[in-house]
């Protein structure tokens, strides 16, 4: 019977876990005699086992977890991009007709207005509205995404992966709180550790606010105080697209304001 080849430095290839349970692990080692030819090795995760010590000499535990998660994100690349178009659908039909209707009858009040504004002019000075609202409109299928299916194992290890995307998490060095994010039980324990990490980012490619604070601030008082929707339009997009639209309306008063003095 052939003998299996030995675990060390020179064979050692890559591992990953097999199991859900992260018990079993599979060794690719190249073969003694021909290195092109790989051998896949299933062993324990069991620090009693010979070949399991003779592993963790090559590699950490959290590299074999991330090894593994880089795996199952390749095997799982066509599966998430079906889940995004899906949930992409899903919230065009819930939203799109709503935030189209509105916009649509605030913009042929707001057209009015501009008739004697030299288009160039109200092209640059107005708000980009349905570039905004097409930024802004995701967040209530993120808070729902986040505060729905909270300990779900699917919904997790896809959270897991997509946090370890980002590159601050990826290289971090402090390895306790990566270890806690991997093995966070619910949504709210992984992104805090997430947030443990990265902090507040402001990068350079970040979006220049278009509405105000205060604007905003009212918005959010109105929503608090009342929370029901009105003509089959949730309250959240209702406010959403009337500050996005005062302030383009503010925004071509100026510019009228402008053209007339010239």
């Amino acid at each position: 019977m052939a003998t299996l080849p030995m675990i060390n430095k020179d064979s050692y290839v890559t591992a990953t876990f097999v199991d859900a349970e992260r018990k079993t692990l599979e060794v690719l080692v190249r073969h003694h005699t021909n290195e092109n030819e790989m051998t896949p090795i299933m062993i324990e995760a069991d620090e009693e086992q010979q070949d399991f010590k003779d592993l963790l000499e090559l590699v950490t535990i959290d590299q074999l977890h991330e090894q593994t998660w880089e795996q199952k994100k390749s095997e799982s690349e066509a599966f998430m991009a079906m889940a995004r178009n899906i949930a992409k659908e899903e919230f065009a039909q819930q939203e799109m007709a709503a935030i189209t209707n509105i916009a649509a009858r605030e913009d042929e009040t707001i057209a009015k207005a501009t008739e004697s504004v030299n288009a160039a002019s109200a092209a640059n000075a107005a708000v980009d509205q349905n570039t905004l609202l097409t930024k802004t409109r995701i967040y209530p299928t993120i808070v729902d995404t986040i505060f729905s299916n909270m300990e779900n194992e699917d919904h997790l290890f896809a959270l897991k992966l997509a946090l370890f995307e980002v590159q601050e998490i990826r290289e971090s060095t402090d390895t306790a709180t990566k270890t806690a994010l991997r093995k966070g039980k619910n949504k709210i324990e992984v992104l805090q550790h997430a947030f443990t990490i990265c902090g507040v980012r402001r990068m350079d490619t970040d979006d220049k606010a278009a509405t105000k604070a205060s604007d905003n601030d009212a918005a959010i008082k109105e929503l608090a105080a009342s929370t029901q929707a009105t003509d089959g339009v949730p309250a959240s997009v209702k406010l959403t697209t009337g500050a996005i639209s005062k302030q383009k309306k503010a925004t071509v008063k100026k510019t009228t304001a402008k053209k007339k003095k010239a």
